[in-house]
């Protein structure tokens, strides 16, 4: 049983520990760092969680093995940092860092440290992806096209969070939601080689861009979209087009595959999953990891990768033009 810290007790914070919390047997959290340890005091007594303000203490304790990170994206880089030094697996909140120089820092120092890595990218814990990727490597859909992705929602309710704040959320909802979109087209197809985007404020109260859209090619050759809304009604759709016909989630526990038919209908066939708790289930990797029973399923490289891509997409917007990766 992996005895984990978790730094940042928000609302995602704490389902973060409500995901584990009497569910499972490969980790717990026995220890919480806040900013404002009274506001969440009853919430750890509840849980049986000691709390303090002080993440410097939370590294010095002995009985824990790994940190969570649940905190403002500009900080992830010196904290990951400092529990790289303080002998600390880390798992760490989408987007893993804000640039491609802190995440490499970042990735390179738990490396050396021999420890392990983990990213809060639950979508590609859903039976839906996993279906897809094993349908695109088997080859039932052919040679891959293309591929689309849409990760929206109403976040204009968020006035007196981090996501109204420019900083904090550079690419308005990409930062939280279309994140996802990008970890999920990079886990199905590769690396992104050339990303063109454009973002901008449109509806949002506040000042950060609730409409961002690119276009990216692939090493591969593939092209994408990928558009996050997030001044609209919550959506995830991804879908990819291949030579033999097309594999769509329109929701996460939906798979629909249309097989090419020339210009008559095609034969549609769908399949739904059960609920998935997938952040449990990232949890959990992240434990076997670092515990040494398997590897993070998604490996340093590809989280590096995101972030660079992440990173090319805010210097394209900022630009008006195509940038590459990397």
């Amino acid at each position: 049983m992996l005895n984990a810290a978790i730094v940042g007790l928000g609302r995602w914070g704490q389902n973060l520990v409500d995901s584990v919390a009497g569910k499972s047997d490969r980790i717990r959290f026995t220890r919480a760092v806040a900013r404002t340890p009274a506001k969440v005091a009853a919430y750890c007594t509840e849980k049986g969680i000691a709390l303090g303000p002080d993440y410097a203490e939370a590294l010095a304790d002995r009985s824990v093995g790994a940190i969570v990170l649940a905190t403002p994206h500009t900080q992830h880089g010196e904290q990951i940092m400092a529990a790289a030094k303080a002998g600390k697996h880390v798992f760490v909140e989408k987007p893993f860092t804000l640039s491609e120089s802190s995440a490499r820092a970042a990735l390179d120092a738990c490396k050396a440290a021999g420890l392990a890595v983990g990213i809060g990218m639950n979508r590609r814990f859903y039976p839906a992806i996993v279906e897809m990727k094993r349908m695109i490597e088997a080859g039932e859909l052919g040679t891959i096209l293309h591929a689309e992705a849409n990760v929206s929602a109403n976040l204009a309710a968020t006035a007196n969070t981090w996501r109204a704040n420019r900083t904090e959320s550079p690419g308005g909802g990409m930062t939280s939601l279309g994140i996802h979109g990008l970890d999920a087209l990079v886990m199905l197809l590769g690396p992104i080689r050339i990303i063109d985007c454009r973002s901008a404020r449109r509806a949002m109260p506040f000042d950060v861009d609730d409409v961002t859209a690119m276009l990216m090619t692939f090493e591969s050759g593939v092209s994408g979209y990928l558009a996050c809304i997030a001044a609209t009604a919550h959506v995830f759709s991804l879908r990819v087009f291949g030579s033999k016909g097309w594999a769509h989630m329109p929701n996460y526990d939906t798979l629909v595959k249309a097989t090419a038919a020339g210009w008559g209908p095609a034969g549609i066939e769908t399949k739904n999953f059960p609920s998935t708790p997938t952040v449990r289930l990232e949890l959990e990797a992240f434990a076997d990891a670092a515990e040494g029973r398997a590897p993070f399923p998604i490996p340093p490289a590809e989280i590096l990768h995101v972030v660079a891509a992440f990173d090319a997409m805010l210097s394209s917007a900022k630009r008006g033009s195509p940038c590459s990766v990397g």
